[in-house]
């Protein structure tokens, strides 16, 4: 088992105190694009990737971290990062 396979498991394991509102919404959250990336519309993306690569996305609240694994999406939370930067526009190109 992958290190990558190995956390995201850990993340999903409650350690036997109940998972409190948050930690069940990020859950729901990685098995929903997990779902999505490994079925029919997800493939798409997934052909494009090779065995082991990955990618993240980026929102406003959380990150995610898709990994190519055993040809299958596995999805990972990672930890909230807040900071007050602003986002990087310059490398958007000038939309008219």
């Amino acid at each position: 088992m992958t290190d990558f396979l190995r956390k995201s498991k850990l993340v999903m394991q409650n350690r036997g105190r109940p998972m409190s509102s948050r930690e069940q919404e990020l859950a729901k959250l990685a098995r929903m694009y997990s779902k999505y990336l490994n079925g029919p519309l997800g493939h798409g993306v997934m052909d494009h990737l090779s065995e082991g690569e990955s990618f993240t996305i980026r929102s406003q609240n959380e990150t995610l971290e898709i990994m190519k694994l055993e040809g299958k999406a596995v999805v990972k939370v990672l930890e909230e990062q807040r900071t007050k930067a602003p986002n990087d526009v310059g490398r958007l190109p000038n939309l008219h």
